[in-house]
């Protein structure tokens, strides 16, 4: 087990001292609480099963708190030790949800793997945690994950395998069924009331969050309940407005940091309904809205986008959207400005998987300019400085890098790592326990922080910095243009010049000259015009959902060197 920690009591007295909301609650608190203040109420639906009405399952708070217990109860049985790891590989699911429930009553600590991680990827996570239950789906789209830990057991032979069956799914021998967990055959010999045995402790890593994509390993970042969910969470909810009669669409994956937040965290803390989507689909995104009368949509923009831009979307149909939350990346002024003409507001959180959301907006009375363009204002319980090249915090007005201070842990099983990413190297840095977070940003007088862009993506053409998301946000109202990232390319002369890829809007074929009387027509300078224009099918994306800008850096490199 990774005991090495970043952790210092110290943190949490900061953390107070920041405004931050400290309760003595976890997840399993909050489901009891809401069993018995809302036992009737649908909390979760999910189209595992099929999208089709018919095959949705559904469990109110009541029914979901008696499958957890029964969960809990089940490894209690099996004498699972407490304080170790359950890994969940599943789609968007019920159970997924569950898993953080019962783990934060067991003390033990729950990592969720996004379904289109690799074989090696794969083994690599299951090697390094060594966990004792692992709760799967036997295959998902050609990802054979049955007999992935079925390998993984040669190295980590005491753990349990848990399948979670599609429909008349026949489970071989060694393996057993996450329905056997779920039996309230146990009840025969346990009640509810003996769980008080079980003491639950918001200060113990019970989360492990991947930061890391679908190549390579993940890293493993360390939470807890109260920097997790009461810092983090329950300012999010709260700024954001989620309420007890909200219906969330979760339409990205679960398995991450957004997933957690916006599927798991705001439905527990508000008393809220969820629909975990499993299999991602415009159309079904709209079809679903209109059905169970969702009011939020929740995830990140690229998803967002997809829908919004999609022939599908209607206002007609979307009569009970009141509210898109988002996280991950930043969304443009196009897409956000479809969705106010619709009376739709956006919120939007900014921060990193290791520190979580650290900023949002104040919607109430918020400006149009800051709705479209900042991050927000920093939570309570955070510090968010943007510092200049020699390390001093800056005024209002000035441009750097942005610096996110939270409760900490680290990674997983890599305390040199750990150190690192939050500056705890022992040589007196003046920023130590801060994550560098590599964004570039500038505070307004009103407090609100604006992400001008990625250190590493900035382009540097000749001696002029140029920002991508400056062009990306202009050139997404372009009639011709459904999706675009700004990258630049490489030039023997000036070091760098922009390219635009660009995802056209359906027989759409936008041309550079398009785009520079585009921005001509802006009064933007003509050393920000795109040179190069790429049409893509599709962005490459992350498993959270963000344009791998790498990738597009890598294949117009590949192309110029094939000219």
């Amino acid at each position: 087990m990774s005991t090495e920690s970043l952790f210092r009591f110290e943190q949490v007295v900061r953390s107070k001292k920041l405004g931050g909301r400290h309760y003595d609650w976890v997840h399993w608190d909050l489901m009891k609480r809401n069993a018995e203040q809302y036992g009737q109420r649908e909390a979760y639906v999910d189209s595992f099963y099929g999208i089709d009405p018919a095959k949705r399952r559904r469990r109110t708070w009541r029914q979901a708190f008696d499958e957890v217990n029964a969960m809990i109860f089940h490894l209690q049985d099996r004498a699972v030790p407490r304080g170790t790891v359950i890994v969940s590989h599943l789609p968007n699911c019920i159970e997924s949800a569950y898993l953080d429930m019962v783990t934060s009553k067991l003390c033990m600590m729950h990592a969720g793997l996004n379904v289109d991680l690799g074989k090696s990827e794969t083994l690599g996570v299951v090697k390094r945690l060594k966990p004792s239950v692992a709760v799967i789906v036997s295959e998902w789209h050609g990802r054979e994950l049955l007999e992935w830990y079925q390998e993984a057991q040669q190295d980590v032979p005491g753990m349990r395998i848990l399948v979670l069956p599609r429909d008349g799914e026949v489970l071989p021998a060694g393996v057993e069924s996450v329905a056997d967990y779920l039996s309230p055959d146990i009840f025969d010999r346990y009640q509810e009331s003996d769980l008080a045995y079980l003491k639950t402790d918001p200060l113990a890593v019970h989360e492990l969050l991947p930061t890391a994509g679908t190549t390579g390993v993940p890293k493993l970042s360390k939470r807890t309940t109260m920097d997790w969910f009461h810092v983090h969470s329950v300012a999010i909810a709260e700024r954001a407005g989620h309420n007890l009669y909200d219906t969330r669409l979760l339409i990205g994956p679960l398995s991450g940091g957004s997933g957690r937040l916006w599927g798991v965290h705001t439905s527990l803390y508000t008393g809220g309904r969820s629909f975990y989507l499993t299999e991602f689909d415009e159309k079904t995104v709209v079809d679903v809205t209109e059905q169970e009368g969702v009011t939020v949509w929740v995830w990140n923009p690229a998803l967002i986008t997809r829908v919004v831009t999609h022939e599908a979307f209607h206002p007609e149909r979307l009569k009970t959207l009141r509210l898109v939350s988002y996280s991950g990346a930043p969304m443009s002024a196009e897409v956000i400005e479809k969705l106010i003409r619709n009376g739709v507001p956006s919120f939007n959180v900014y921060g990193t998987s290791e520190v979580g959301g650290c900023m949002g907006p104040i919607l109430p009375g918020i400006s149009r300019d800051h709705l479209l363009a900042a991050a927000g204002v920093p939570f309570e319980g955070f510090d968010v400085p943007v510092i200049d090249a020699e390390g001093r915090r800056l005024p209002p007005g000035e441009v750097g890098e942005i610096l996110i201070w939270n409760i900490h842990h680290g990674y997983w099983d890599n305390m040199e790592e750990s150190r690192t990413t939050y500056h705890e190297t022992g040589d007196g840095d003046p920023w130590a326990g801060y994550q560098h977070t590599g964004d570039l940003g500038v505070y307004d007088d009103e407090g609100y922080l604006r992400v001008v862009g990625r250190k590493k993506d900035m382009i540097l053409r000749g001696s002029q910095n140029i920002f991508p998301k400056e062009i990306e946000d202009l050139l997404a109202g372009h009639p011709q243009v459904r999706d675009i990232a700004v990258v630049g390319m490489p030039d023997p002369i000036l070091g760098e010049r922009v390219c635009a890829f660009v995802v056209p809007q359906a027989g759409e074929a936008p041309s550079v000259a398009d785009f520079q009387a585009f921005l001509d027509g802006r009064s933007v300078a003509k050393f920000k015009w795109p040179e190069r224009v790429e049409l893509l099918d599709a962005m490459p994306l992350g498993p959270g959902g963000k344009i791998q800008k790498m990738k597009l850096r890598e294949m117009i490199q590949e192309k110029l060197s094939q000219e």
